[in-house]
């Protein structure tokens, strides 16, 4: 009993000493909005923000978090719904008071830091609010262009007053300035709107956009809009930095280089990984690029994405697909047995679709005496079926035409969520690719005679 007391003693001994040594971060305030229940605290992680901890607000509307040992640098407060409300900085041992309303925030006796903070928020509202945090579709590029334009000095200028005793503060407050700035120039790009900029519409700002070897030194990974500005940027530089190929299919291989730091890599190849559809193409390309995945949220990404792609390998049985064609009779991938079956999925309202037809008119032209089918499933839905039988006999659209009444069964089997789509499966009806080339690229025709040959050759050795 005595040793089993004395171990008691020395355990809460241990723990108070534990705790005493324990560097405690407080945050706490009021959050006076309305429907608000809870407050949740974010970190930032690679670029994105990750739930630290939650909060019930009292009767009072009063909120606390006691932080141990946290590191330094930016967290976010949200509501239970998890809208950001506010950005903090925070270091080990701070003591933050905030009051959130409706109107904003307000800090009682702000750290050094939040108060440059806050002033940088109040600052740069005009800008923000008009591309990143958008009330209405009221601004266009004829009021956000010149906005934007007149605050570029202002925030040079605001960059000359973060003076802190933190230096390490100062330097990454500096990233954040920049950074933000360019997450609004392009995330305005990037939102819907009524009206878009022509090529000569945009203002000099965006000439200094596009930078070699860009995000080399990974500041932007301690903000929490780090991951989308990355996404963004490429987007930019794809499409007006880089002349696009439209017959050619975007690769890993064509973005990576335009990034210069490596886990910055690792999180475009992470994203990008939901683009493959076939096993055969995600290892072949992913695997140069497997070095860049070394988080555990990143493998395990990977190990989902290699299990689902490999759903559809070649040389599976492919899904026996029945619609009517163009007169009502039912096709099946059954029926065509014997032949190379080339499947395109497609519908008269999608531009890129019908981008493609004279390539694949071109193809079927090439290829009409050979044993392969050509075949053109409609999603169209079923209002637009005489659109669609309009649309076949005006373009005077060859091979079999079927229509599949929207997103159908074949469609959702093969997690079809963009059109044009292209499929080939062989003479046994097995699946070659369920991601193929296009038309409009002659590694198609070449896929096609190889599968048709290799047939061929099969056959003439089993005679043997």
């Amino acid at each position: 009993m005595k040793i089993r007391v004395l171990f008691i003693v020395c355990f809460c001994l241990a723990t108070l000493f534990s705790t005493a040594q324990t560097k405690l971060t407080m945050v706490q305030g009021t959050m006076k909005k309305e429907n608000a229940t809870a407050v949740v605290i974010f970190d930032v992680i690679n670029g994105e923000k990750i739930e630290l901890a939650s909060a019930r607000l009292n009767k009072q509307q009063q909120f606390a978090f006691a932080l141990p040992d946290i590191k330094n640098g930016f967290y976010y407060l949200s509501n239970q719904a998890k809208k950001t409300l506010v950005r903090v900085y925070l270091k080990s041992g701070d003591k933050i008071n905030i009051a959130i309303s409706d109107e904003g925030y307000q800090y009682i006796q702000p750290t050094p830091e939040n108060r440059i903070l806050k002033e940088w928020d109040d600052l740069s509202y005009p800008v923000t609010q008009m591309s990143v945090f958008p009330r209405k579709d009221t601004a266009t590029y004829a009021s956000f262009f010149p906005t934007l334009t007149a605050f570029v000095p202002k925030a040079e200028a605001f960059k000359k007053k973060v003076v802190t005793p933190n230096a390490a503060f100062n330097a990454v407050m500096k990233k954040l300035i920049d950074a933000e700035m360019e997450h609004a120039a392009l995330k305005f790009l990037y939102t819907p709107n009524s009206k878009h900029p022509g090529k000569d519409d945009f203002v000099p700002y965006y000439a200094g956009v596009y930078q070699p070897n860009k995000y080399a030194d990974g500041a932007i990974l301690n903000f929490a809009f780090g991951t989308d500005l990355v996404r963004m940027y490429f987007n930019y530089v794809y499409t007006r930095v880089i002349t696009p190929d439209s017959t050619k299919r975007l690769k890993l291989a064509d973005i990576l280089p335009y990034f210069g730091n490596d886990t910055i890599k690792g999180i475009y190849v992470e994203g990008f990984m939901s683009s493959y559809k076939t096993l055969e193409t995600f290892t072949a390309e992913i695997e140069p690029y497997k070095k860049y995945l070394v988080s555990d949220s990143m493998q395990a990404r990977y190990f989902r994405m290699l299990k689902k792609v490999g759903t559809f390998k070649k040389g599976d049985m492919a899904f026996n697909f029945s619609y009517p064609d163009i007169n009502g009779k039912k096709v099946t991938l059954a029926s065509l047995k014997g032949k190379v079956v080339l499947v395109d999925v497609w519908a008269t309202w999608c531009g890129p679709c019908r981008a493609q037809i004279p390539h694949l008119k071109k193809l079927e032209e090439e290829l009409r005496d050979k044993d392969i089918a050509f075949v053109s499933i409609s999603v169209d839905e079923e209002k637009d079926f005489e659109k669609w039988k309009q649309f076949v006999d005006k373009e005077q659209l060859k091979g079999i035409q079927l229509y599949a009444k929207g997103w159908s069964d074949f469609a959702k089997y093969y997690d079809i969520r963009g059109i044009p789509r292209f499929l080939v499966f062989d003479q046994d009806g097995k699946i070659v690719t369920v991601d193929s080339p296009r038309p409009s690229q002659p590694e198609l025709k070449e896929l096609l005679l190889s599968t048709l040959n290799s047939k061929a050759t099969a056959a003439a050795t089993a005679t043997k």
